[in-house]
């Protein structure tokens, strides 16, 4: 049997984690997961969307939103103009510093299942 209530307390324990979130650095969850996507090497915008399990199309709106807070820039690729990859800006770099070195708690309900 599904247990409907246990994952009702994930909902709420991952909203109140991306708030907390968005309060200490700035971004949504799907921001920094896509920064720190990208400063993993994953720069083409197809893996990224792999990657985190989103549409092209959602990760597009994403990725607007961080080069528009100059968080990353798409550039063409050397020698295929058709090809764009994705890279961390100096600011990026520094935001998700602060998202990687922010003391941020994962609520027990979510630490038990990343276990």
């Amino acid at each position: 049997m599904i247990d409907l209530c246990g994952i009702r307390k994930i909902q709420t324990a991952l909203r109140h984690f991306e708030d907390t979130l968005r309060n200490e650095t700035g971004l949504s969850l799907n921001d920094a997961m896509c920064l720190c996507a990208v400063s993993k090497g994953i720069q083409e915008p197809g893996s990224i969307a792999r990657e985190m399990e989103l549409s092209p199309s959602r990760l597009t709106r994403i990725l607007d939103a961080l080069e528009t807070r100059s968080l990353v820039e798409r550039k063409t690729a050397d020698g295929d103009r058709r090809s764009v990859l994705v890279t961390l800006t100096p600011s990026g770099r520094e935001v998700l510093n602060t998202y990687e070195c922010a003391n941020l708690d994962i609520p027990d309900v979510l630490a038990a299942t990343h276990t």
